[in-house]
């Protein structure tokens, strides 16, 4: 005893004993343990990556159709606006990476719908804001070598393009207008990108 009328021995006898045989073995367990746990967490964690170029088709195509656009305007003389913007819709839809392309281009007096289908069968239209068809499209899914289309007069301001169950609203402006909806299934998941 030590002059305070405690134990000496009493804290190194019952924490720390002198077999520590017992104790290598809870610190190996315990290492064992958390690597085990390391390991399912690293072999657990998955990261999931999309198609990079597709998000940046929405700017490429703004930006290109732009370019098509100036470019008949400075050369009104020898440029056909609508043959000109066919031929880039045609040429993007069969080099893009992307499945399904609807495009709408034109002036107030008159618009061409546009569109090809690389997985499967559709029918995409036009409807006025009371939703009255105004011109309905039917694309075979194929290679985009082809665009299917067709032409409305007089166009209301205010259509809508209708797409399976989804509608996208697009606005006429005066001059030359070119819209556009795009989409691309990754992973299971559809994404869509579209302007106006």
């Amino acid at each position: 005893m030590n002059k305070r009328g405690k134990n000496q021995g009493f804290l190194r006898r019952n924490f720390f004993p002198k077999n520590s045989r017992g104790q290598f073995f809870l610190i190996l367990i315990v290492i064992i343990i958390t690597v085990i746990a390391g390991l399912a967490s690293v072999v657990n964690f998955v990261e999931k990556k999309g198609d990079a170029r597709f998000y940046y088709a929405k700017d490429e195509l703004e930006f290109e159709s732009a370019k098509v656009i100036d470019y008949c305007l400075n050369n009104a003389d020898s440029c056909n606006m609508k043959n000109q913007l066919t031929t880039f819709a045609q040429d993007y839809s069969e080099y893009s990476n992307a499945d399904d392309f609807y495009y709408i281009f034109g002036t107030t007096s008159e618009i061409t719908l546009a569109g090809c289908k690389k997985i499967n069968d559709g029918d995409i239209k036009i409807e006025d804001s009371s939703g009255a068809e105004k011109l309905l499209l039917h694309i075979t899914k194929g290679s985009c070598d082809t665009l299917a289309s067709g032409t409305l007069n007089s166009p209301p301001q205010d259509i809508f393009l209708a797409i399976d169950d989804a509608k996208y609203k697009f606005t006429l402006n005066q001059g030359e207008n070119f819209f556009f909806v795009v989409s691309k299934e990754i992973e299971g998941d559809v994404y869509t990108i579209a302007n106006g």
